[in-house]
């Protein structure tokens, strides 16, 4: 590894973290979503399979919330792992989708364990370089890559040939199927060669002691390094949903908590209802100083 290759891969790395961060807090304090119901919630116990809620109860509010949290973690792990709804909306999606993300969460854990053994060797703890996990890793990883390159391609081939998908394919869209193609094939090249585990901890531990000297095989080299840079880009794309989901689900869909006098909910309502509208729609009337409550209250022709 030269040190004009360390350098990049630090920068690589900075940006990563920096965006990431960035990005996640602006997700996380976004202002409240528009409160209505949005049935089913997993989480209602014993009403969310058929889309009940506690509003179903006779004075609700003066009974206590009962919440499943093996339901909402049981719908998460079919959403999240088999991607469920890809399966009920669009099954010929879910033939390569499935394999792309599933793929990805092969070569997430794998990327994990080469890490922790990276920092094991660094600081002389080597329980996990085992050869045992060393087999196991290289499996996981070279099936993640196989799973990934075989959803990629498909996707590609699927959004340029059906009309459904092509109408809003954009050229950003197909870039990212490209690159993490990209990232699969040098991936499997790295695998095919020799001492894939050891080349990769080789190249974070040459990171984590930022030795420039480490030798590195040129293959295992342009798959981390082209994996940095996707990471780089990661946080300033759409493929943010990863994060984005956890609060699409958890404060949008599924956030059913009844909103009571005197709570920071009922103040951050209260404030956004208060903002000037300067929506352009005709019908809305808004002139820039009007807030939602005129708007909502004023009568309708004037």
């Amino acid at each position: 590894m030269s040190g004009s290759i360390l350098v990049i891969s630090y920068v690589l790395v900075a940006v990563f973290l920096v965006g990431f961060v960035v990005r996640s807090v602006r997700l996380a304090t976004m202002p409240v979503h528009l409160r209505w119901e949005l049935a089913p919630i997993p989480h209602e116990k014993g009403k969310g399979h058929y889309g009940g809620s506690y509003l179903e109860e006779l004075d609700w509010w003066t009974k206590p919330r009962e919440k499943s949290l093996v339901a909402e973690a049981k719908y998460m792990l079919l959403e999240i792992v088999f991607l469920k709804a890809v399966w009920e909306h669009n099954r010929r999606l879910w033939w390569f989708s499935f394999p792309f993300h599933f793929g990805l969460y092969l070569l997430v854990t794998a990327a994990a364990v080469m890490v922790i053994a990276a920092i094991g060797s660094v600081t002389g703890v080597a329980m996990a370089t085992a050869p045992s996990v060393r087999m196991v890793c290289t499996i996981i990883a070279a099936g993640g890559y196989a799973l990934g390159a075989i959803g990629a391609v498909g996707l590609l081939v699927k959004r340029a040939m059906d009309p459904r998908l092509r109408g809003f394919t954009s050229p950003a869209a197909v870039w990212n199927l490209v690159l993490l193609l990209g990232v699969f094939a040098t991936g499997l090249g790295a695998v095919a060669g020799t001492a894939y585990f050891g080349n990769v901890t080789a190249y974070v531990g040459a990171l984590l002691t930022a030795n420039a000297g480490a030798p590195i095989p040129a293959m295992t080299t342009a798959h981390v390094g082209l994996t940095l840079l996707f990471l780089a880009y990661l946080p300033f794309t759409k493929m943010m949903h990863f994060v984005a989901k956890y609060f699409t689900y958890h404060e949008v869909r599924w956030n059913d908590e009844p909103m009571t006098a005197g709570s920071p909910m009922e103040r951050e309502v209260q404030e956004l209802l208060a903002q000037p509208v300067s929506w352009a729609g005709p019908h809305i009337h808004a002139d820039g100083k009007k807030n939602w409550v005129d708007l909502a209250t004023e009568e309708v022709g004037k």
